[in-house]
């Protein structure tokens, strides 16, 4: 009975000195009214399931987020530093600037069509002699074409050395009668009956159809031939850089199968614009004195312009959802804040936007907390109801 008795006493004691550790090494038990108030619990990737009580989240490998009754002031939302820390939120200002644009487009070589010559001999006759030319050829100027004849040539001659008049010398020029053949009538004053059609122009031939024996009317083409000596880009430019390309704009162009790149000369933007594709039509001159340039080649012309200045923001700060666009906006306050924006034009990493002001802070990394936190506050609401 005795040996029972000292073993309840031991075992007192011992709770006694258990109970004395556990009360001196636990933590301190704040006072109900110290603790903030929690409204209900929410994971950031669905801001709007709300819980009622703390736990994982049923969504994500994570824990719930409380939301704090003192979070609720303000138009614009507070959010823990070290939450922000850990995400790496960072900000960036608003400021004034031109967005460059630098676009390289598929291109082809073509005719410079201004340096076309037709070739008609305002009269009928026949071809005494054709020389062996065909379309696609290359003439250089003053290569003989075709040997002719043409009665009403023989009959104006006839006129101009019977009168010697101005008239009859006009009318010469009106028939078509070559310059230099008009010069040897008025040196040598003798009727010429056959006349030598000469290329007046270098280039290609692009159309040469008439055959020794062949008639012909003052209506037929005796032959088309085209300079190379400049030739066309021409290029389809994305609509979206009309406002963008000026004066100032630079239009290079590189040939692949030459490997060589040519600075463009005179490029304009065509009135004309592509129904289909929606691209503007561009056009441009290149030097081609060489001749190593070909109508057909393929091209890639690139696009270097710069805009007027605006007011610009990291497109990465602008919040997309389609119907409207917004930016988290960071008051003197530490605030983040709402903003509906609108977007004048985007171009390397850089976003042209009307409704901030300059120097204006705005969140331009960890957007996703933010505006998961707004959401679920309201803001946006408040300020889309705002008159």
């Amino acid at each position: 009975m005795k040996r029972l008795k000292i073993s309840a006493a031991f075992l007192l004691s011992n709770a006694l000195v258990f109970l004395a550790a556990w009360y001196c090494f636990s933590p301190a038990k704040e006072p109900e009214n110290s603790e903030r108030q929690a409204l209900f619990w929410y994971d950031p990737m669905y801001p709007n399931t709300k819980f009622d009580a703390p736990g994982p989240s049923p969504f994500m490998d994570m824990d719930l987020v409380p939301k704090y009754a003192d979070e609720q002031s303000g138009e614009g939302i507070k959010i823990d530093p070290v939450q922000t820390q850990n995400i790496a939120l960072k900000t960036a200002n608003a400021h004034m600037g031109a967005l460059e644009f630098s676009q390289t487009v598929t291109a082809n070589l073509a005719y410079n069509n201004h340096d076309l010559v037709i070739i008609q001999p305002r009269a009928e006759g026949f071809v005494e002699k054709a020389y062996p030319f065909n379309a696609g050829d290359s003439v250089k100027k003053g290569d003989n074409l075709l040997e002719v004849t043409i009665p009403e040539w023989i009959e104006a001659q006839s006129e101009y050395l019977s009168s010697k008049s101005k008239n009859a010398l006009e009318r010469l020029r009106l028939l078509g009668m070559p310059k230099e053949d008009i010069q040897t009538l008025q040196k040598r004053l003798e009727i010429q009956t056959k006349f030598t059609i000469k290329a007046p122009i270098s280039g290609v031939i692009t159309a040469y159809e008439l055959r020794e024996g062949m008639n012909f009317s003052k209506n037929n083409i005796i032959a088309k031939i085209q300079s190379v000596s400049l030739v066309w880009v021409e290029a389809s430019a994305p609509e979206s850089l009309a406002p963008f390309i000026n004066e100032n704009s630079e239009f290079t162009v590189y040939i692949p199968s030459l490997r060589q790149e040519f600075k463009l000369m005179g490029a304009e933007i065509l009135p004309s614009v592509n129904e289909n594709a929606k691209t503007l039509n561009v056009r441009a001159k290149i030097d081609n004195q060489n001749g190593s340039l070909k109508s057909g080649m393929s091209a890639y012309m690139r696009i270097k312009t710069k805009s007027e200045p605006f007011l610009l923001i990291p497109s990465s700060a602008v919040i997309d959802t389609g119907s409207e666009q917004r930016v988290i906006s960071v008051d003197e306050n530490g605030y983040f804040v709402p903003k509906l924006i609108k977007i004048l034009g985007e171009s390397g990493g850089f976003t042209a936007v009307s409704g901030l002001n300059e120097n204006e802070s705005v969140v331009k990394t960890g957007l996703f907390l933010i505006d998961s936190e707004a959401n679920i506050k309201g803001a946006f609401e408040r300020m889309r109801k705002a008159p």
